[in-house]
């Protein structure tokens, strides 16, 4: 029954795609331009899709279901979407759907408070937290230095993350998120190119070790990927990137010495600190990664985050690479969650 409601949800997205290219005018690169009709009926498309539901039934992965590759994107579906990798999203995703669908009730449920209260957030009275001995752990010898990192890097512009590949800069923010506007071919050349990167096969580009780090930015909890299905829901996009730069890319980033690092966008608390380290925890647990090896930067794009920034370095505190503050989302934070009560986000001395 799942699986029959969940393939006609797919078909319910393709006719809708379909329509919405059948519809556009203004086609902006040669895919754009590629007849629609051609997208989900192309064999080499379709046989890729096919086989890789048929390895996945194989070693038991049951109540999955991808959409086909983009025409032209089959080389990096086959690379990225292997069984095994797929396996792994899919338990990622089992294991804290539960768990991301409560942190998504309580935003909201703080949101409402906000509006028909008016009140205003405080900072934590937790004596663990404010009063106890803890400490963040060292960070590894490439990232101590981090005074010039490039921001929204997208992965799927290959030129332009080639150039910055090339940078003398510490870091790259390489961005799955809102900079990168998502797409399903977007990731996927996107994660692709990290693979190549981080493998050293994209011409030109000396090894990982001598590029500057890859600071991963995996989709905001706002985000779905909608292409892919688990027990017949579309799965959240931060679970996706990160699952599948994690399967591919970790063990050998770690080996390398230079990874696994992320940067981690728009948390609005600690709770939502809690649930990416219990993430880190489990994936470490499951890729025989040793823990504390991923290490994450916590960008401070919420009003609200900014009341508990020693709360999030607490939880993160085996993981933490630190807070950096987002200045633009942190501004239209306060619209968002005081707009309501406009003498909380312009207050007279703005005027001066």
């Amino acid at each position: 029954m799942a699986q029959t409601s969940s393939s006609h949800r797919l078909q319910v997205i393709r006719n809708h795609l379909f329509n919405l290219r059948n519809a556009s005018v203004l086609q902006r690169d040669d895919y754009s331009r590629t007849k629609c009709s051609i997208l989900f009926s192309n064999t080499s498309v379709q046989d890729v899709c096919g086989k890789l539901q048929s390895e996945l039934a194989q070693i038991g992965v049951k109540d999955v279901e991808i959409e086909p590759p983009p025409k032209g994107m089959e080389e990096e579906y086959t690379t990225l979407l292997t069984p095994h990798a797929v396996q792994f999203v899919a338990d990622l995703v089992r294991h804290f759907n539960d768990q991301v669908d409560l942190m998504m009730k309580e935003r909201v449920r703080r949101k409402v408070e906000l509006d028909i209260t008016g009140a205003l957030p405080g900072f934590s009275e937790n004596p663990k937290i404010t009063k106890s001995d803890w400490v963040v752990a060292p960070v590894p010898e490439r990232i101590v230095d981090r005074r010039l990192d490039l921001g929204d890097v997208s992965p799927a512009n290959t030129d332009k993350f080639v150039e910055a590949l090339l940078c003398p800069v510490n870091g790259i923010q390489t961005d799955f998120d809102d900079g990168h506007c998502p797409t399903w071919k977007g990731q996927l050349r996107g994660l692709h190119n990290v693979y190549r990167a981080v493998f050293g096969l994209i011409p030109g580009v000396p090894d990982i070790t001598k590029v500057p780090v890859l600071m991963l930015r995996p989709r905001a909890w706002n985000m779905i990927e909608h292409n892919m299905l688990v027990d017949g829901k579309e799965v959240p996009g931060p679970l996706f990137d990160f699952g599948l730069l994690m399967f591919h890319c970790g063990t050998h980033l770690l080996k390398a010495k230079s990874g696994p690092f992320f940067y981690m966008s728009k948390l609005e608390g600690a709770n939502e600190a809690k649930l990416w380290n219990d993430i880190f925890c489990w994936s470490q647990d499951k890729l025989s990664i040793p823990q504390g090896s991923i290490k994450a930067c916590v960008l401070i794009e919420n009003i609200l985050a900014s009341f508990e920034m020693e709360e999030i370095l607490y939880e993160l505190r085996e993981h933490s690479l630190g807070l950096n503050c987002g200045i633009w989302d942190y501004s239209a934070s306060f619209v968002n969650k005081f707009g309501k009560y406009y003498v909380n986000v312009l207050q007279k001395n703005f005027d001066r």
